[in-house]
């Protein structure tokens, strides 16, 4: 049996890891482990017999972590893919220097077989599903000496053989709350210097099984938190001077108390000015609720768009990841909803998913930008992961699918020199998809993205559909062959750097991550780094553009009036004021046409 060490009457040492990058000096509050203390320190004979020591939450070097570490009894790990490798190579370091000191893993790499506890033979106990009740069982099990077979969640070696338990869900979330037990209290004091952001659950749970997600597979019942509990951990964020909150529920805006959470988000915006940023995931098929929500985010500054995802517009994809779409015609109607009121809303799609192919992905975004989503189409990489349903080897043998592990997926975070490699498993051929077309598509996809959402010719685009009736895939396939045809221009350098970067990728060589000196230490997205790019050298950009940009119109003195509005108006990375004069009212124009309002014929009215 496992006991690990420690004396009668000594507190055993207990520290808990959760790990996370920094954004600039913005970090998040450690909420899994968090939590797992809160429950463990309301028991009061845990309280007594072990010393919960402050939560580890930075990527700090090793050596740093390992000097602050005094005589563990057990160390326990939260793991998801942005610290997993950290995570291991911390522990083996941890188990060489304390042999006796029990390893603990949790968290979304840990499956229910255990099979972890083979392949890191330093780890002793693996945890799997949610670890409230666990956690606190396991420790009582430990200081009493009783049969680890008995606590449910998590598996164990036994006489050679992998033992995995009961897997069962806390009987109820009426849990203590690591913000309001004190759980961070000293994390303030220690780390004046950092800005926190906080997550906060009011539910957990997804009712949906879509098959490239590891949420819902966990546990698809919908459970909640006491709405109290909810508001009062917000209430703490305020007063604790946070900023930025994220709630973590899956489908925000699904129960009416959402909308009460929202109401105090605003009155404490109103009153402190504290909080600043809200962010969530909204429910799938978006409601008055949704709207009303949103709404009021927005009237006072907080909200940062409303989500009106698709992932596919495939009915074979959208089959095969047992997910259902709202229809286009609805989705329009949403559009204009959230346009005539000013909301920000987004799209997302998920590139690679089973049965997608170039030409499909190519036509489904021209349905969301015919219906008038020219704010933003986020265009995500289909990511392995393990507790997903895609994540099984029938899913994979059913479908096809291949991955390459290559360096994290993780873009806007700050790189440090010799930071322990994190990697992700990026999907890149399927039955429908060769690692060729996987290239052909994230171009195309880094093509929309920039090109449009960015704004970088955004307003050609809009013109030639709307006055010429052009595709906005044919102006944008054209503009392809354009920037491959000329790759000693801006644009074609982009576009030649980011076809080797995604060529890289299907050979395992590179991340999809971009890192450039010129642009700090930050991890960029392919689009994002393609717009840095062009916008470096903008009026070279531009001017190079001019010729392929001309061919599309027969009136030069319409077209010179176009290319003034769109190089002026494009929103740069530096602040710079720019006033032009415009022949035509191009600007209300394009307004009235992004607010998705009747298209106006006499567009080229003095102005």
């Amino acid at each position: 049996m496992i006991f690990g060490p420690g004396g009668v009457g000594v507190k055993k040492n207990v520290y808990m890891i959760q790990v996370d990058y920094l954004h600039g000096r913005n970090v998040f509050l450690p909420l899994a482990v968090g939590s797992l203390i809160a429950c463990a320190k309301a028991d009061p004979a845990l309280d007594a017999a072990y010393e919960f020591k402050e939560p580890i939450f930075i990527r700090e070097n090793q050596e740093a972590v390992l000097a602050r570490i005094e005589s563990p009894y057990l160390v326990g790990f939260s793991n998801y893919i942005w610290n997993f490798e950290y995570n291991k190579l911390l522990a083996r370091r941890i188990k060489e220097r304390f042999p006796d000191c029990l390893i603990l893993f949790g968290g979304h790499q840990v499956t229910a077989d255990g099979a972890i506890l083979k392949d890191e033979p330093y780890i002793d106990i693996a945890c799997f599903s949610e670890g409230e009740e666990a956690f606190p069982l396991l420790l009582h099990a430990l200081l009493e000496k009783t049969p680890l077979r008995d606590v449910p969640n998590i598996a164990f070696f036994e006489n050679g053989e992998i033992v995995a338990t009961e897997k069962r869900f806390p009987p109820s979330l009426e849990l203590p709350s690591p913000y309001l037990t004190g759980v961070y209290d000293s994390i303030f004091v220690h780390y004046p210097h950092l800005t926190f952001n906080a997550v906060i659950e009011t539910v957990r749970g997804c009712p949906y099984s879509c098959a490239y997600c590891d949420y819902g597979v966990v546990n698809c019942k919908v459970r909640a938190f006491s709405e109290e509990r909810a508001l009062s951990e917000l209430r703490w964020v305020s007063a604790h001077g946070i900023r930025h909150v994220t709630v973590a529920d899956a489908n925000f805006g699904m129960f009416d108390r959402d909308e009460r959470f929202v109401d105090e988000v605003v009155r404490l915006h109103n009153e402190t000015g504290v909080l600043q940023n809200f962010q969530t995931s909204y429910a799938k098929n978006s409601n008055d609720r949704v709207f009303r929500i949103t709404k009021k985010l927005n009237d006072c500054g907080m909200n940062k768009g409303t989500t009106l995802s698709f992932q596919s517009m495939d009915p074979t994809v959208l089959e095969n990841v047992h997910r259902k779409n709202i229809s286009v015609s609805l989705f329009s109607e949403l559009l204009k909803r959230y346009n005539e009121a000013g909301i920000a809303t987004y799209s997302e799609l998920i590139l690679g998913l089973p049965g997608e192919t170039p030409e499909t992905l190519v036509d489904g975004i021209d349905v969301l930008l015919d219906a008038g989503q020219h704010n933003a189409i986020y265009i995500h990489n289909c990511e392995w992961l393990p507790l997903a349903d895609m994540g099984s080897v029938e899913y994979m043998e059913k479908h096809g699918l291949k991955t390459v592990r290559v360096p994290l997926n993780h873009p806007h975070r700050t790189v440090e020199a010799n930071e322990v490699p994190e990697f992700s498993h990026i999907v890149i051929a399927t039955d429908s998809m060769t690692p060729a077309q996987w290239v052909e598509m994230n171009i195309y996809s880094m093509t929309i993205q920039a090109f449009h959402h960015e704004g970088l010719l955004l307003f050609f685009a809009l013109y030639l559909h709307e006055a010429q009736g052009m595709k906005y895939s044919a102006f944008y396939k054209a503009l392809e062959h354009f920037a491959f045809s000329h790759p000693q221009t801006v644009i074609g350098n982009i576009f030649s750097v980011l076809r080797r970067r995604f060529e890289d990728v299907t050979a395992a060589r590179e991340g999809l991550v971009c890192l450039d000196d010129r642009f700090g230490k930050v991890a960029w997205p392919p689009e994002e780094y393609a717009f840095l790019m062009a916008t470096y050298e903008i009026d070279r950009f531009y001017e190079e553009l001019r010729g392929f940009l001309a061919a599309f119109f027969d009136d030069p003195a319409v077209f010179e009036e176009l290319f003034r509005y769109q190089k002026n108006t494009v929103k740069l990375p530096r602040p710079e004021v720019r006033e032009f004069a415009c022949a035509y009212d191009l600007k209300s124009w394009f307004s009235a046409l992004l607010r998705g309002e009747p298209r106006r014929r006499s567009w080229l009215r003095g102005g």
